[in-house]
């Protein structure tokens, strides 16, 4: 069993005797509660009051309030009433002192890395707890009971857990994981803003080093805790063994994620074909990719299809994308004619490119008619595939029409 040491301030060993002693006198100790509830009381309302004066738009002062104020303030009021001759006052007092330095340091962290909501709340939370750790700690030889929880030691398999270790895994695990937090979002923002690396490489090298720090920041956690690592490598390798054998298609997709996005055979904004889905990439991760297709369908596709299938990327070496629009007309057409007004259909529409210019082809002749295919090319695909295939019919058949071309029903 474990057990604390006793105070090395002999001035703070002095307090904590006499208030010790001071608890067998009902009179000291009520009295010692009135005034510390009166003093905590005190705090809380002029901490709400302060709230709302500044309101929610100064960070930075509302953040030291919430942390700050309430002990500081019955601090202040426990220090007025030393006059009284209670030495629980003067012990009621000190430990405020320690909880305010334990909140000071906490807003400092919050103000540095503005971690998100459950994470500052969580930082709230283990102030509290860090301060009653240390209140354990000061009383732990004191008490048989205190000294009996503090040094309470678990253990199961191979790894020992000890209270002390479940209170350092807890506070160093929150402090620590808001740090992580915010060295992925930086790096993450950093590789972001970079004008050399491509979108596809900001993705990956993000990936990997938010893994990488949160494996960091895991291994601390336990070394923290008190956890044997060694003894927690068996036990993971056999966890690993079991997870690869029943996630073997999710590591699969990671890993062809990590392929897909180094090698850049796809990127966001690619127009792809691969099993059947046919669209637009419209995002990237490193387990699926996501395509937009031509009927406005969010397609999930998992990246290991990706790296072993074929894949039909239309805007590899540039964004023209080339359509085809095709109508079979009667055998005697004048197909001059017919070609003329079928290049002029095409051109007419403003996303027809220009260069490569527009084409008529003869594909088929058959004793039904003349297979006429109209090739053309559009550099935005995203806008839509049908619409403007659809333009060139409509502009194609009113030509036709005014100059008696003729089509045959199929």
């Amino acid at each position: 069993m474990m057990s604390a040491a006793p105070p090395t301030d002999p001035e703070l060993h002095e307090i904590v005797s006499d208030a010790m002693t001071a608890v067998s006198s009902p009179t000291d100790l009520i009295v010692a509660l009135i005034a510390v509830a009166a003093a905590l009381t005190a705090g809380v309302l002029a901490t709400r009051w302060l709230h709302r004066r500044l309101g929610h738009h100064r960070r930075v002062a509302s953040t030291l309030t919430d942390y700050l104020c309430t002990p500081l303030l019955a601090t202040l009021a426990l220090a007025a009433l030393q006059g009284i001759d209670n030495p629980l006052i003067g012990l009621s007092a000190t430990l405020l002192v320690l909880f305010l330095a334990i909140r000071a340091l906490a807003a400092l962290l919050e103000l540095l890395f503005r971690p998100t909501l459950p994470l500052r709340l969580m930082l709230r939370l283990i102030t509290v707890v860090s301060w009653l750790a240390a209140v354990f700690a000061l009383f732990a030889d004191r008490s048989a009971t205190i000294a009996k929880i503090y040094g309470a030691n678990v253990k199961f398999g191979g790894i020992s857990l000890s209270s002390q270790g479940v209170l350092s895994g807890l506070v160093v695990g929150v402090v620590v994981a808001i740090v992580a937090l915010w060295g992925d979002k930086t790096v993450a923002a950093l590789l972001r803003r970079s004008r050399t690396l491509q979108p596809n490489f900001v993705l990956a090298l993000s990936r990997i080093f938010s893994v990488a720090i949160w494996v960091v920041a895991t291994a601390v956690i336990f070394s923290a805790s008190g956890i044997n690592l060694t003894a927690l490598a068996a036990f993971s390798g056999a966890l690993g063994i079991g997870l690869g054998l029943g996630l073997q298609k999710l590591a699969a997709s990671y890993i062809s994620g990590l392929i897909v996005l180094f090698e850049q055979s796809v990127r966001v904004g690619d127009n792809i074909a691969s099993n059947g889905v046919v669209g637009r990439v419209t995002r990237m991760t490193v387990r699926y990719t996501m395509i937009r297709t031509r009927d406005g369908v969010e397609a999930i596709v998992p990246n290991d299809s990706l790296t072993g299938n074929v894949i039909v990327n239309q805007s590899w070496s540039d964004r023209n994308l080339r359509l085809v629009c095709g109508v079979l007309v009667k055998g005697d057409t004048d197909i001059g004619l017919a070609r003329n007004l079928f290049v002029e259909a095409m051109r007419a529409q403003e996303r027809v490119l220009e260069q490569p210019p527009p084409h008529m082809y003869i594909t088929a002749i058959n004793d039904k008619g003349i297979q006429l295919d109209g090739h053309f090319w559009i550099n935005d695909p995203e806008n839509g595939q049908h619409n403007v295939a659809s333009d060139v019919y409509d502009a194609m058949l009113a030509g036709f029409r005014r100059n008696g071309v003729q089509l045959v029903a199929q």
